[in-house]
């Protein structure tokens, strides 16, 4: 075996010395015409076919677009699976795209679909592409089925004034990010898990969040594992009183960076560890601080449903130390209806309060919107009235979106007056207007002025 095969190459070593042009890789010309010459000695060259394709549009024949064609169809007839040749195709029909008829624009736009699954191509033409085709519904089938990918096209749609696309695909990426989570759970990191969570969780997204929850409470893991979002994960559910917690006990004996203190105190007092949320409060907890109202309005709850009411005091107490605000009566009348004590003044002064103007937080100014605004109302007439206006016009309109205790409420462009009516039950509420697309196409901050 070994002399045949000895033989052989010595043979094949002769041939190739007594003809050296075997060892000379010819390169195919660049000119379209001397392409054409090339091709039609090297019939099997699909990359010289797809570079045609390429450079086709742009000679000055009367047949190029004929030629555009066919050199496209022939390179892959020889290579089918790769995608050099849709490339050239593509960009080619893309710079003569108007000049294109119909059938050549839908012949481009198969050529693309599967390059735009890769994700390179995706991120730098699905914009492009929108704007040379309006076809959200083509470049929606040809996205990549990923999470960042169907966040792109909802802020495309968003920003171009397409708000039937953007709610459809904003449930797309709801469905998806659960659907990934589900997928996902029994190997992926704690990270990967809580990337999955949008920056402010909202009602819908409250399977998604118990899930992380039931895996926290389920699996050992280590600090090192979680991420910023930890913090956007507890705070939600400390504030809706969501269950199982005892997963994070690990992140509550001593500060980290991954959770606020008064979020770990709020945990402690949700467990019902009163020695633990006083060793955090003691500690970290600054009497008159904002931050630390919630947690001393929790405390107070926590106290009257024990009925200790000189505990409840001394937190309503505490709280109120910047001054009585809705919250803060709020919390008061509950207390007072837990002791058994009457909570009519607190109920009158909240009934007042209802009737003035409202006070929004995170807002640009007292009553405008540039991205955020919240506000505490008690709600006596059952109906939350908002009045909206625009402060500047813009082919598209702004696009309110409404929370109510973090559930969706109402949503709705606002290229004119815009008033709306919820119905809500009696008392008080949380209610969060969001901007959906802060800039104008010119880039200028988008105002709408709240009443």
């Amino acid at each position: 075996m070994l002399a045949t095969v000895a033989v052989v190459s010595a043979a094949l070593a002769w041939v190739t010395l007594a003809n050296r042009n075997l060892l000379r890789d010819a390169r195919a010309p660049r000119a379209p015409a001397a392409m054409a010459l090339w091709l039609a000695e090297h019939p099997a060259d699909w990359r010289t076919a797809g570079s045609i394709a390429e450079q086709a549009l742009d000679s000055s024949s009367a047949d190029r677009v004929a030629l555009w064609r066919a050199s496209y169809v022939h390179a892959k007839r020889l290579a089918p699976p790769r995608t050099h040749s849709n490339t050239a195709f593509v960009r080619a029909g893309l710079f003569h795209w108007y000049e294109l008829g119909a059938q050549d624009r839908a012949r481009v736009l198969t050529a693309a679909a599967p390059l735009m699954k890769e994700r390179a191509f995706f991120e730098k033409m699905h914009v492009p592409l929108w704007e040379l085709t309006h076809d959200m519904e083509w470049i929606r089938r040809s996205a990549p089925d990923t999470l960042n990918a169907r966040d792109a096209l909802a802020t495309l749609a968003i920003s171009r004034g397409l708000f039937p696309e953007y709610r459809a695909l904003r449930e797309d990426l709801r469905r998806t990010s659960y659907q990934t989570f589900l997928a996902e759970r029994e190997r992926a990191d704690f990270a990967t898990l809580l990337n999955l969570l949008p920056d402010r969780p909202e009602r819908a997204d409250e399977p998604l969040v118990r899930g992380i929850l039931a895996e926290l409470d389920r699996r050992a893991f280590e600090a090192e594992q979680m991420n910023t979002r930890t913090e956007t994960l507890i705070a939600y559910a400390v504030r809706h009183h969501l269950k199982p917690l005892e997963g994070i006990r690990p992140l509550l004996a001593a500060p980290t960076p991954l959770l606020r203190d008064v979020t770990r105190a709020q945990v402690a007092l949700e467990l019902g560890d009163l020695s633990l949320a006083n060793q955090i409060e003691l500690a970290h907890a600054l009497p008159g601080s904002a931050e630390w109202i919630p947690y001393d309005l929790d405390r107070a709850r926590f106290a009257a449903k024990q009925h200790d009411a000189g505990t409840a005091e001394t937190y309503l107490r505490r709280a109120s130390l910047g001054g009585a605000t809705v919250p803060i009566l709020a919390a008061a009348e509950e207390v007072a209806i837990l002791l058994g004590n009457d909570a009519g003044a607190y109920h009158r002064e909240l009934v007042a309060r209802s009737a003035q103007p409202r006070v929004w937080t995170d807002a640009c100014t007292k009553d405008e919107l540039c991205g955020n605004a919240t506000t505490d109302e008690y709600v006596t007439g059952g109906r939350v009235h908002l009045r909206l206006d625009p402060s500047q016009s813009d082919e598209t309109p702004a696009y309110v979106v409404v929370f109510i205790d973090d559930a969706l409420a109402a949503e709705t462009p606002v290229e004119t007056t815009r008033t709306l009516s919820i119905a809500v039950d009696p008392g008080l509420h949380r209610i969060v207007l969001r901007l959906v697309n802060p800039r104008t196409r010119n880039g200028i901050q988008r105002r709408v002025r709240l009443s």
